[in-house]
């Protein structure tokens, strides 16, 4: 079982001019955190803004982040979601990936009580 510890940053999703993922900036900073010491990186949380993803757009970016980091640190995914539906096929889909774990919200338009979210 993966016990996170240290630093493990959540990473913005760098785009380009047409607001489309910058695969090479992407991958420059992947690398450029990796090289400088952290623990883990956290691909597509709210740094990273993943509300403003499409479903393949954040396979993408786990694609490439799973690739940079190849092993050197675990990689956590964002898979947080409007709906429980797409929450799980977002976390089927990180897994299919390859990242080591995934982040998952507690849902954010409803305030439930312990009971019902439990």
């Amino acid at each position: 079982m993966l016990t996170p510890f240290g630093i493990i940053p959540a990473m913005v999703t760098p785009l380009t001019r047409d607001d489309t993922i910058n695969e090479p900036a992407l991958r420059k900073l992947t690398n450029y955190l990796v090289e400088g010491g952290v623990h883990g990186i956290f691909a597509m949380g709210s740094q990273g803004e993943f509300w403003a993803f499409s479903a393949e757009e954040k396979r993408r970016v786990w694609e490439i982040v799973v690739e940079e980091t190849n092993k050197r640190v675990p990689v956590y995914a964002g898979t947080a979601a409007v709906t429980t539906r797409e929450t799980i096929a977002l976390t089927r889909l990180a897994e299919q990936v390859g990242v080591d774990a995934v982040s998952v919200l507690t849902p954010f338009f409803v305030s439930p009580n312990e009971n019902e979210l439990y």
